[in-house]
C-alpha cells in the first residue's frame, strides 16, 4: 500500500533471486503514493498490478501475502502508517492472508498508541477537493459518439463516471464558505498489532509482541513509555 523504500528493496532483492512472483499495488487518493512504488518496480522488471483501495476485495482471493511498510512502529506492536493502511490489514486478516510489516528498527518508537486520533498529522484540506485527474473536469460528460452509439458501454460508463467527478468537485467548490462543513484530511492511522503477522527488520523477522523487547536491547538506558 503506497510507497515503501523498505518494501522496494525487498522485491528488488527478490527479482535478482531470480524469484518469480506479482505484486498488486495498492493505493489511495488524495496522495497517490503507490504510484513511485509502480514505477520504481517496472523499471526493475517485476510483474506488477496497480488497484485503487476501494477496489481491493477483488483481487485478494488472489494474494498470498501483504507487505506494509511503516512510518513508526510503537512498542505494543501497533504500526503507525500512511492513512489506509489499517484498512489493508485487517481486510488480509479477514481473508486469513499473513501480512509483514517492513520497518527499520530505526523508526521503533517507545510509544504506546491505541488511535490515530489523539496524535496525528493534518494534510492540506484542499486536496480533497482537487480531481485525481487535472483534465478530467474539463472534458464533456459524454460524448457525441457515445451519444449515437449505444452498444460502447464500456467509453459510455467511462464518460459516466467522468460526469460524476465533477459533479464531486462542484459540490465541494468554495467549501470554506459553506456552514457545518469541515474537510478532514488525516495522514496517518494505526494498524493493531493483532493485524500483524510478523515485523521484517534487519535483524530478523519478530512478532509484534516482541518489538518492547528488541527495543530494550537497543536502548538498555531507556526503559521507560510514553502511553498515548
Amino acid at each position: 500500500f503506497g510507497h515503501s523504500e523498505a518494501i522496494l528493496a525487498i522485491l528488488e532483492m527478490a527479482k535478482k533471486e531470480d524469484k518469480e512472483f506479482f505484486v498488486w499495488i495498492v493505493d489511495a487518493r488524495p496522495l497517490w503514493e503507490g504510484k513511485q512504488l509502480l514505477s520504481k518496480l517496472r523499471d526493475t522488471g517485476i510483474r506488477c498490478g496497480y488497484i485503487n483501495l476501494n477496489a481491493l476485495t477483488y483481487v485478494m482471493h488472489r494474494v498470498t501475502k501483504v507487505f506494509l511498510g511503516a512510518s513508526a512502529l510503537m512498542t505494543n506492536g501497533a504500526v503507525y502508517g500512511r492513512v489506509g493502511m489499517a484498512t489493508v490489514a485487517m481486510l488480509a486478516n479477514d481473508h486469513h492472508i499473513p501480512v509483514l510489516v517492513c520497518c527499520e528498527t530505526y523508526k521503533i518508537s517507545n510509544r504506546v498508541q491505541l488511535e490515530s486520533i489523539t496524535f496525528n498529522e493534518l494534510g492540506d484540506p484542499d486536496t480533497l477537493v482537487r480531481s485525481p485527474n487535472p483534465n478530467i473536469a474539463s472534458q464533456p460528460a459524454v460524448k457525441e459518439s457515445d451519444k449515437e452509439d449505444t452498444t460502447n458501454s464500456a467509453s459510455v460508463f467511462g464518460s459516466s463516471l467522468a460526469n460524476m467527478s465533477t459533479n464531486n468537485i462542484d459540490e465541494l467548490k468554495g467549501w470554506k464558505d459553506v456552514p457545518n462543513l469541515k474537510l478532514l484530511h488525516l495522514l496517518y492511522d494505526v494498524t493493531p498489532s493483532e493485524f500483524v503477522s510478523g515485523i521484517v527488520t534487519e535483524v530478523g523477522i519478530i512478532p509484534p509482541t516482541s518489538v518492547a523487547v528488541l527495543l530494550r536491547e537497543m536502548n538498555p538506558q531507556d526503559s521507560t513509555f510514553e502511553v498515548l
